[in-house]
């Protein structure tokens, strides 16, 4: 099982205040040095939470860029990048970018998007969501995996070539966030990863195998053996009797205690997850050192 490690780059995660760049920086590297598999950015910009409390984030790509060069062996990617946010063919071109930087450790996660209030700041038409999603992971994937796309939709148009040297041939592991049958069935088809977001479950481990079931029935619809599917689980661990916020919201703690968080990632391993991510608050270097301890119990 590998673990990945949410870095700081929202409204008050560095110990209540917001990240700058070196909290940022210092907790990947404590991350690549303490064993982590991966690091990962959440693919937002701009949050607006009830009638007030806004959640502003650096940008994912820009995060992504920086720390694919100051890192040497960890893996990188964003949980998941909104394809409405970005021309679907801009954001391969970036993607692909990211993977030469990184020297080929990124993990390109994409999604549909479900939060109104971004859409609505940003000016993005948040309408047809999924079939906006569908035409975009079309455009990614060619263009990534074939070097060349020719496409016309009825939200996007894309006809070029990457015409850019890849370090991996077809580039870099697709991830998708899903949990709707229709996502699934693009999951089915395009992915090469699939994440379970699990940090408000109060039953993280259950809900993760009714998700996997759905994920498995949609990949036997697409002809697709179910292990040839990568099974990536989110949740949150809070350390030190911190609380785990998400924006103003307090996440579900994986376990009260040490022995209960590796009881836990043991059963979500069991139930088929090869790869979790936290989002641990705080996250700080020692944080993430003592997070290393306890993952060391299940590796």
């Amino acid at each position: 099982m590998k673990f990945g490690l949410y870095v700081p780059h929202w409204t008050g995660a560095s110990k209540g205040a917001d990240p700058r760049w070196g909290n940022v920086l210092d907790t990947a590297r404590a991350a690549e040095q303490a064993g982590f598999d991966s690091l990962w950015v959440i693919g937002h910009h701009y949050l607006r939470f009830g009638k007030g409390n806004v959640w502003s984030l650096w940008d994912p790509w820009s995060l992504l860029a920086g720390l694919a060069a100051a890192t040497e062996r960890i893996e990188l990617g964003p949980l998941v990048s909104c394809t409405a946010y970005r021309n679907p063919a801009l954001l391969a071109r970036t993607a692909a970018a990211v993977e030469e930087i990184s020297g080929g450790r990124l993990i390109l996660g994409i999604g549909g998007g479900y939060f109104d209030a971004e859409f609505s700041a940003f000016g993005i038409p948040a309408d047809h969501r999924v079939d906006r999603f569908e035409e975009a992971a079309r455009i990614i994937t060619d263009l990534l995996r074939a070097g060349k796309v020719e496409f016309s939709g009825q939200h996007y148009r894309a006809e070029m070539a990457l015409d850019l040297p890849q370090i991996r041939p077809g580039g870099p592991p697709i991830l998708i966030g899903a949990s709707g049958p229709r996502m699934l069935g693009l999951t089915a088809r395009y992915a090469d990863l699939w994440n379970a977001w699990l940090p408000f479950s109060t039953d993280p481990v259950g809900d993760f195998q009714k998700q996997r079931r759905a994920l498995d029935a949609a990949c036997v619809a697409a002809d697709r053996d179910p292990a040839t599917m990568g099974r990536v689980a989110s949740v949150a661990i809070g350390l030190r009797g911190e609380p785990a916020l998400f924006g103003p919201y307090e996440m579900v703690n994986l376990g009260s205690d040490e022995d209960e968080i590796v009881d836990r990632l043991l059963q979500l391993r069991a139930a088929g997850a090869d790869h979790v991510q936290f989002c641990l608050v705080p996250a700080t270097p020692q944080s993430v050192e003592d997070l290393a301890r306890v993952v060391a119990e299940v590796a």
